[in-house]
């Protein structure tokens, strides 16, 4: 018992350390923010431009995108540059590893509330620390908002686990602060931690005052965030939260997500799915106790939210990870080491073969990420260029060849340029008239224009044509990215080169 408390310290100190290093190794390989936050970015700046009150609509594209996304993130961005100096797009490439990485600190308090055990909650903390589903999407630029939402994700259901187990009223107020930040931050993080909450409800929620002092929980959320969905509400009606809500849940996303979770590689890990065999050992074990918390947890995010189900349903997997490598330990001869501290040196030999094989496995996925995920140096020059050499209503078709939501050159170029991409999807979300899919469809139509002629590109009505002619590699470095249809325009008489370098060629129509 004197060996564990200090083990435990040590093991949460070393989720950190290495949580961090392997979060910031992305941003650090990108040279910049990571895949997306192009429209946060803005939104950002908006605010800022606006005097911190709430604009209508965000000048993001010149695209009518209402603003009503959550504004908490947007507002700490906007003050943080207000008073560092710093640039929003130096904020926008090292905070969501900042925020990921306080994350993991704020798992750990939910998992020490869940387990009540310091050393499951630090080996817990220790294996979200590497997994990359942990930090693959709250790295990149909107991490910023993502991450901030996760932190308070952690502790909103810490509270409303305090809640409903101890039946203590003063718990009712933490909950619905940390409830309300949560929702004024990232509206899909907290439809996850409301369906995990009700997961808690299910299971531990008992006593006619405890539904009461939870239905005071829901009435103080509703209060304290008002200013921010009232005025939405009053400005644009239910349609964008409706055309968010849609986008976020589909049915048609279930038979995917039902073969993701038949894989059971939940955590993303890129070569050995060691964490996700030791959750799936867990599960199993749960299963022969009758233990069915956890297991209902996951099984209710595919159902729920099956597109996001891997990423919602990692608290649990970890969870269920660390009673699934007490029980190898247990079939290696080894059994009790979490209530003695690990005083085996072979049970800490075996701990510390796992934390090293995940933790370079975490490390290599998070600079696969920045590497590929990124706007080259020679791409920020086109950009430049485009900011100050074309008119401020300029019309452009961004062609790149990458996926429509894993395109950071899309997102970014109506960002660091202040000209319209007539392509560029995000945002679209928020906008009934014209929603994500079809925006997506037309993105990925455009795109295959890449591998035709020139006549392909006339149904667009374009002042300028820009074709990324430079890829970024997984492993580092860019490869040339030769297409047809630049071959096209070079040889027509209907357009002409204004720009080139190694990663980008921009074309005008000849009028």
């Amino acid at each position: 018992m004197t060996r564990k408390k200090p083990f435990a310290g040590l093991l949460l100190m070393t989720a950190l350390l290495f949580g961090g290093i392997i979060r910031f190794a992305a941003p650090t390989s990108a040279q910049g923010p990571v895949n997306d936050g192009g429209l946060f970015l803005q939104m950002t700046r908006d605010l800022r431009a606006n005097h911190f009150a709430l604009p209508q609509y965000t000048t993001y594209n010149d695209a009518d995108i209402p603003f009503a996304y959550p504004p908490l993130g947007f507002y700490l961005a906007g003050f943080l540059q207000s008073l560092s100096g710093v640039s929003l797009y130096t904020l926008f490439t090292y905070l969501p590893a900042f925020f990921s990485t306080l994350a993991i600190l704020s798992f750990h308090f939910l998992a020490l509330e869940l387990t009540r055990d310091s050393l499951e909650a630090s080996l817990a903390a220790l294996l979200y620390a590497v997994v990359p589903k942990s930090f693959d999407w709250f790295v990149m630029g909107g991490g910023t908002v993502r991450a901030l939402g996760l932190i308070l994700s952690f502790l909103t259901l810490k509270y409303a686990h305090r809640l409903f187990v101890s039946k203590d009223a003063r718990f009712v107020l933490p909950l619905s602060i940390c409830a309300s930040l949560l929702v004024l931050t990232h509206p899909e993080t907290a439809f996850h931690t409301a369906y995990g909450a009700l997961v808690f409800a299910v299971f531990f929620l008992r006593g006619r005052r405890n539904v009461l002092d939870s239905a005071l929980a829901v009435a103080l959320i509703a209060a304290f965030t008002s200013p921010w969905w009232l005025v939405a509400l009053m400005r644009h009606g239910i349609g964008p939260f409706q055309s968010a809500f849609g986008v976020g849940v589909s049915a048609r996303d279930l038979p995917t997500s039902l073969l993701y979770f038949f894989q059971f590689n939940l955590s993303g890990e890129v070569v050995l799915a060691l964490v996700a065999v030791l959750g799936l050992i867990g599960l199993v074990s749960d299963l022969r106790s009758r233990r069915f918390f956890l297991i209902v947890w996951i099984g209710l995010s595919f159902l729920v939210d099956p597109r996001a189900a891997p990423l919602a349903s990692l608290t649990p997997l970890i969870l269920l990870a660390v009673k699934g490598f007490e029980s190898t330990l247990t079939g290696l001869g080894l059994p009790g080491q979490f209530a003695n501290g690990f005083e085996s040196r072979t049970a800490r030999d075996v701990l510390l073969g796992l934390v090293a094989y995940t933790f370079m496995s975490g490390l290599i996925s998070s600079m696969q990420i920045g590497n590929e995920f990124r706007i080259l140096p020679q791409e920020r020059e086109a950009l430049a260029w485009v900011a100050q050499n074309t008119p401020q209503d300029s019309r452009f078709l961004v062609l790149t060849g990458e996926a429509g939501l894993s395109d950071p050159l899309s997102e970014w170029f109506p960002a660091l340029t202040g000209r319209v991409s007539l392509l560029t999807a995000q945002g679209h979300e928020w906008t009934p008239g014209s929603p994500l899919i079809g925006k997506l469809r037309e993105y990925n139509k455009a795109q295959s224009c890449l591998k035709e002629e020139q006549g392909c590109v006339s149904e667009w009505d374009f002042d300028y044509l820009y074709i990324r002619t430079l890829r970024p590699m997984r492993e580092g470095g860019a490869e040339d990215r030769p297409s047809i249809l630049g071959i096209s325009l070079r040889e027509s008489p209907d357009y002409r080169i204004v720009f080139e370098n190694e990663a980008a060629a921009i074309y005008q129509p000849v009028r």
